[in-house]
């Protein structure tokens, strides 16, 4: 049914792949489908008073951080490092990527409020394929 599997996670969040990234990986073997794994920085603001490399090596440094985290889960995934908007990003790669399912965590949170950031919401709402929401 899925054949394309995206996974956004927040390399400084554990919470945003520890179980979503082993749902995405039984997914992906369970419908013989391609992972991707997504992680998004914010858009590095260049300002007049900042050396004119600031924020170089961002990129290297959380793709690098990232694939250490699919390695040691053993994940076979296509690993992309954007820059912007979280929500952007993710449904611009989903988009451009075809993707058939994307497969979010979501924040932990007792009745009656459960935590679901802006981000995820947005995701959800905007999506132009199935999203599962990974409870934390």
């Amino acid at each position: 049914m899925f054949k394309k599997i995206l996974l956004p996670i927040d390399y400084a969040d554990p919470a945003s792949w520890e179980k979503a990234l082993s749902v995405a990986m039984e997914e992906a073997r369970h419908h013989a489908a391609n992972l991707t794994v997504i992680s998004v920085i914010p858009e590095i603001i260049r300002l007049p008073n900042l050396p004119e490399d600031y924020g170089k090596g961002a990129k290297a440094h959380v793709g690098g951080t990232v694939q250490k985290i699919l390695d040691e889960a053993g994940a076979k995934a296509e690993l992309l490092v954007a820059e912007g908007s979280v929500y952007r990003e993710v449904l611009k790669a989903a988009h451009a990527k075809d993707i058939d399912l994307i497969i979010l965590a979501s924040a932990k949170g007792d009745f009656p409020h459960y935590p679901f950031g802006p981000n995820a919401a947005r995701i959800v709402r905007y999506a132009n394929c199935s999203v599962f929401v990974v409870r934390g």
